[in-house]
């Protein structure tokens, strides 16, 4: 059997729900301890149909439910985990179709997770960028910024709706010589793509796996962005013009206090990963700590802030 010290062996948890439910699954995966989410949508077969044929996934759908997996270490008390799992999906029956609602789970060694979603993973075109897996070599658009990225076992793909909001926000945020912050860097993804229009950069992540990821990507994407391990804004001193927080509702509800002190005087946060349904809330902590939330974009039951700090009264010029 399998102990916490053998980080060689995940449990992936697999749920067959419904396309109005995914992002929701997707959010309790993540909420029982999931380091990663993968959204198997049947709608992928046919929306790149006639694509080139290293654009499109391989085999075909065996049938047209939606699927969302998610990946435990293999460790005691992931039985509890999945028990939890099953539970969450239960009560949320009362307000989503969820569908079956089945879970299965097996288990995969490490290269097998690493490997097993990469051909649902296809290049992704969000506002000015395209985000291009690192095993593809596909054209690119007159005007588009390439992000290169393999995400290994770390969360950002660029497919999910609270990244693509965050980077759908960016370029109207972030100026050349900017000071930025990412917290919960996952992949790099959003990090990568603040350099890639001429801010300075630094990365954060609580998870040793996801710091060793993105630090491959950064040097995939050859811009020199210092990542390490840490908890939210604990080892950042100097302050920053914009942080970015694409965590969870709760932890961002945590991180916005600390804010007030990273930031210069019309800083803002940029704040997604946000379920429509903790939204009130966090806008509540956000007017608590003297922010004004001064954009906000919404895409599939998710939600991203832009808020701007209201300590200075030159916090309006920043957007």
């Amino acid at each position: 059997m399998a102990t916490a010290k053998d980080k060689m062996v995940w449990v992936e948890i697999t749920v067959e729900t419904t396309a109005a439910a995914m992002e929701m699954v997707g959010e309790l995966l993540a909420e029982c301890g999931c380091t990663g989410v993968v959204y198997h949508d049947p709608r992928l077969w046919s929306e790149l149909e006639g694509k080139p044929a290293e654009l499109r996934p391989a085999g075909q759908p065996e049938d047209q439910a939606y699927r969302v997996a998610g990946y435990l270490a293999l460790k005691p008390g992931w039985e509890g985990q999945a028990r939890k799992l099953r539970t969450r999906l239960e009560e949320i029956r009362a307000f989503l179709p969820v569908g079956s609602g089945a879970v299965t789970c097996r288990q995969l060694h490490e290269e097998d997770w690493a490997n097993a979603w990469k051909e649902y993973y296809q290049p992704e075109r969000v506002g000015p960028f395209l985000i291009i897996p690192s095993w593809l070599s596909p054209p690119l658009p007159a005007g588009m910024i390439p992000v290169r990225l393999d995400p290994g076992m770390a969360f950002g793909t660029g497919v999910h709706p609270t990244t693509q909001l965050c980077l759908s926000m960016l370029p109207t945020v972030v100026r050349p010589g900017d000071l930025v912050y990412d917290i919960g860097t996952g992949s790099g993804i959003l990090a990568i793509a603040a350099a890639k229009l001429g801010a300075q950069v630094r990365a954060v992540d609580k998870d040793p796996v996801a710091v060793g990821v993105a630090a491959e990507n950064c040097a995939l994407n050859q811009v020199a962005i210092p990542v390490t391990g840490g908890d939210l804004l604990t080892n950042l001193e100097e302050p920053a013009d914009l942080i970015i927080a694409n965590i969870l509702a709760e932890v961002v509800a945590e991180l916005i206090p600390q804010a007030v002190t990273r930031l210069k005087p019309g800083g803002a946060v940029l704040a997604s990963g946000i379920i429509d349904q903790k939204a009130t809330q966090v806008q509540s902590v956000f007017t608590a700590n003297g922010f004004q939330i001064v954009n906000s974009l919404q895409k599939e039951g998710w939600v991203a802030y832009l808020a701007v700090w209201n300590g200075k009264k030159d916090a309006e010029v920043f957007y």
